[in-house]
C-alpha cells in the first residue's frame, strides 16, 4: 500500500519528466521564438526610428510623422508575433485569418474613422493647405486653425470655429486663397448706357492705377465684358499682395465710387417701371 508522500514523490517525478521531455521537445523551438521576438522587436525600433527620422526631415506635418512611425511600427511588430507563433507550431495560415477576420471587422465598425484618418494622412503629406492658410472648402471658407488626424479646424471671418472631417475636406474641391503670393481683384462697375464708355474706362484706369496695392500698373486689365438689362458692365483685375486683399477692396471700390460721381457717371441700380393700365 502506497503511503501519501510515495504518491507525491511520484506525481513530482511525472512532472519532472513532463518537464524535461518538454525542453528536449520544444526547448529549441521556444529558444527560436525567443530569439525571432528580441531581434524583431530590435528591428521594429530601428524601423520605427528610421521611418521617423526620414519623414522629420521632408516638409510633413509633425503629427503625421509621429503618427505614420508608430502606425508602421505596430504593424512590424504584429509580423514578428506571427512569425514567433508561426516557429511554436502554431498555424500562420490560420493566425493571418484571425487577424484579417479582425481586421476587416473593425475597418467595417470604423469605416468612417478610418476615411477621416486617411484623408488626414493625406492632407499632412501632400499638403493642399496649412496652418494660416484662407480656403473654402463645401460651402464653408475661414482660416486654417490646426490640420488633425481626424479633423481640420477652420476659423471663419466672423470669429467662428468650424470642424470639418477630414473625409469631408479631400471629397470637396478646396480652394486655397493663400497658396500664391499674389491675388486679383475682379472689379464688375455697372455704369448707364449713356456713359461715355471710353472716358470711363480712363477714369477707373487711372484710380486703380494710381492705389499703392496695385501691382499690375502696367499691364492692368480693364474693358467692357458685358451689355446688361439696365447697365453695361466694366470688368477690371488688378493684382495686390495676398495680405493687402481686403484693404485694396476697400480703397479700390471708394475711389473708384468717388471718381465716377466727380465725373457725373451714373452707377444704375436694378429698377422697376410700373404702368397703371387706363380704365
Amino acid at each position: 500500500m502506497t503511503t501519501v508522500g510515495e504518491q507525491t514523490l511520484d506525481w513530482t517525478e511525472r512532472v519532472w519528466d513532463h518537464l524535461v521531455d518538454l525542453a528536449l521537445t520544444k526547448g529549441p523551438d521556444f529558444l527560436a521564438a525567443l530569439i525571432i521576438v528580441v531581434i524583431g522587436y530590435i528591428i521594429c525600433r530601428w524601423i520605427r526610428r528610421g521611418i521617423y527620422n526620414l519623414l522629420a526631415r521632408s516638409s510633413v506635418e509633425d503629427s503625421a510623422v509621429t503618427f505614420i512611425s508608430e502606425l508602421l511600427y505596430f504593424f512590424c511588430l504584429t509580423i514578428v508575433a506571427v512569425m514567433a507563433l508561426g516557429t511554436l507550431g502554431f498555424s500562420t495560415t490560420s493566425l493571418s485569418a484571425a487577424l484579417g477576420g479582425i481586421g476587416l471587422g473593425i475597418g467595417l465598425a470604423l469605416k468612417d474613422k478610418i476615411g477621416n484618418v486617411a484623408s488626414g494622412i493625406f492632407i499632412l503629406i501632400f499638403q493642399p493647405f496649412h496652418v494660416g492658410d484662407y480656403i473654402d472648402t463645401g460651402g464653408f471658407s475661414g482660416t486654417v486653425a490646426d490640420i488633425r488626424i481626424m479633423y481640420t479646424e477652420l476659423r471663419t471671418t466672423g470669429n467662428q470655429m468650424i470642424i470639418i472631417p477630414n473625409l469631408t475636406m479631400t471629397s470637396n474641391i478646396v480652394t486655397n486663397y493663400s497658396y500664391l503670393d499674389t491675388r486679383n481683384l475682379e472689379l464688375n462697375i455697372g455704369v448707364g448706357y449713356d456713359t461715355d464708355l471710353p472716358a470711363c474706362i480712363e477714369i477707373m484706369k487711372r484710380v486703380i492705377t494710381e492705389s499703392p496695392y496695385v501691382l499690375n500698373k502696367e499691364t492692368l486689365p480693364i474693358y467692357v465684358k458685358a451689355l446688361g438689362d439696365s447697365s453695361i458692365t466694366i470688368y477690371a483685375r488688378p493684382e495686390v499682395k495676398r495680405d493687402d486683399y481686403f484693404n485694396a477692396m476697400n480703397d479700390l471700390y471708394i475711389g473708384i465710387k468717388k471718381a465716377l460721381d466727380n465725373a457725373g457717371i451714373d452707377i444704375p441700380f436694378p429698377q422697376m417701371v410700373v404702368h397703371q393700365a387706363k380704365s
